[in-house]
């Protein structure tokens, strides 16, 4: 945990930077509570495997918004089209994936490769901290606290760049200390696509024990990767709060989030992604 400490200072430091920097223009802030949940596009399973590919989880975060517009907003001194429609939200998110598996059998009952799928498991965290431009349809003015003479609905489109730390581990019941010892395969013709080393090995190695090339797929070390995510959401305006509904799907630079990177397995063709549906409580400030 001690080293995530610093992703939460950093979260701290932007808002205040940002409050401060804002401070003149007379922007109206917000700060809130999200939680939801969390779905990973991952190598576990075989492609278009939906229960191995969608390994869900809860994931609770933290959110600030910045309206461009504020408590001296008046009719005289006008306002544009930006600050009509849009919010920056800066969100922190943790989230921890367990237990993630090959849920959809590829392999004969008995034959080596399917102990080993059956025997293979996945663990993900991850502090994910980022910026989404948020577009609202309707006029953000009508439905704040200080103009608005009912409550209302409004939904938006969001456009984000992110930025995670992830910390996999790709364990094995059959024993994680030593992969190797379980590499045996049924067709040779297909050993190549294993999802399986924690090392390379070359065909020459004693330790394939098919005579191939094999590269490492397994890599159980913490890293960092940008992204980019798109979503949409509706915000329902209440007396002191706003309830947010919140869904996107993100896509990281990485293809290692999960702890997997088998290339050349066809079913490993493209990086992690995930999709978070939450729902977020919200309380204005300045208005």
């Amino acid at each position: 945990m001690k080293k995530y400490i610093h992703i939460i200072l950093i979260f701290f430091i932007v808002i205040t930077i940002g409050n401060k920097a804002y401070s003149q223009l007379d922007v109206s802030s917000e700060v809130g509570v999200v939680f939801g949940v969390t779905s990973f596009q991952t190598d576990f399973g075989i492609r278009y495997d939906f229960p191995s590919a969608n390994a869900q989880t809860m994931g609770y975060g933290i959110v600030h918004y910045l309206k461009f517009f504020g408590k001296q907003y008046n009719w005289r001194s006008g306002s544009t089209f930006f600050s009509k429609h849009f919010m920056l939200k800066t969100e922190l998110l943790y989230l921890k994936n367990t237990n993630i598996k090959h849920e959809k059998e590829a392999f004969a009952e008995g034959s080596i490769r399917r102990e080993k799928w059956d025997a293979m498991r996945g663990d993900i965290k991850m502090f994910n901290f980022g910026n989404q431009l948020e577009f609202y349809f309707f006029n953000i003015e009508d439905y704040t606290i200080s103009y608005r003479d009912k409550r209302a609905f409004t939904p938006y489109l969001s456009l984000g760049v992110h930025y995670s730390w992830y910390d996999p581990e790709v364990t094995s019941k059959l024993g994680s200390d030593d992969w190797k010892n379980y590499v045996v395969y049924d067709n040779a013709n297909t050993g190549k696509y294993d999802k399986w080393y924690l090392h390379d090995v070359s065909a020459g190695d004693p330790e394939s024990f098919d005579g191939l090339d094999h590269k490492q797929t397994i890599f159980n070390e913490s890293g960092s990767t940008f992204g980019v995510s798109v979503g949409a959401g509706l915000r329902y305006s209440m007396e002191y709060f706003d309830l947010v509904l919140d869904s996107r799907w993100q896509h990281f630079f990485s293809d290692k989030v999960d702890g997997l990177d088998a290339p050349e397995d066809p079913g490993n063709k493209y990086n992690d992604t995930m999709v978070f549906v939450n729902l977020g409580v919200v309380y204005t400030f300045n208005n």
